[in-house]
């Protein structure tokens, strides 16, 4: 399975304020659960993680730290995350890799190539295809590339606060991730 690669480009500051590239560089999708970030094999998405903000407000003027190909969960309170997610085709087989999950974040997913099943905990489904927006606001959900083709979507990860059960006041938890973090 071959995904397309993205180029990603980052600006800066040199130490007098001035606009400056930080670095110009073509990213592979990684394989989310490999610590050496090598390409995905089978029915694994490939995750291209483009940036992380040190923090929420993000501070523009810390040095530049690469997160791509490196093994990090959906999401972190510690700043917003930026990645495209490669999804790759599974028509009608069973996928058991892309499971119903919660993150404890509002997510925007923009299509940018394909098309997507987006499903909900309760068995409702839509799909979306190209240029289609999802704000995702930390609902249980599964993803499934129903069709015969590759699906590239965008994701900003933004950290949210807990969802409540309004009628308990129970805390609705994010799903545990520990295979995606070293």
């Amino acid at each position: 399975m071959s995904f397309s690669t993205t180029r990603r480009i980052v600006t800066g500051h040199d130490i007098h304020g001035k606009a400056i590239f930080t670095s110009d560089k073509v990213l592979t999708p990684a394989n989310p659960l490999d610590p050496a970030g090598s390409p995905p094999t089978g029915i694994i998405p490939g995750f291209t993680n483009l940036y992380k903000t040190d923090g929420i407000p993000a501070k523009a003027q810390t040095p530049f730290v690469d997160v791509h190909g490196k093994k990090i969960g959906l999401v972190d309170p510690s700043g917003v995350y930026c990645r495209i997610v490669d999804f790759p085709a599974v028509g009608n087989s069973e996928d058991n890799v892309n499971i119903m999950h919660r993150t404890q974040s509002v997510d925007l997913g923009v299509v940018l190539k394909g098309s997507i099943k987006l499903i909900l905990d309760d068995g409702l489904e839509t799909i979306m295809g190209e240029g289609d927006v999802v704000v995702q606001r930390a609902t249980i959900h599964a993803w499934k590339n129903a069709s015969t083709e590759n699906c590239r979507v965008l994701f900003v990860l933004v950290p949210a606060e807990p969802v409540l059960d309004e009628t308990t006041g129970e805390v609705l938890r994010p799903s545990p991730t520990p295979h995606l973090v070293d």
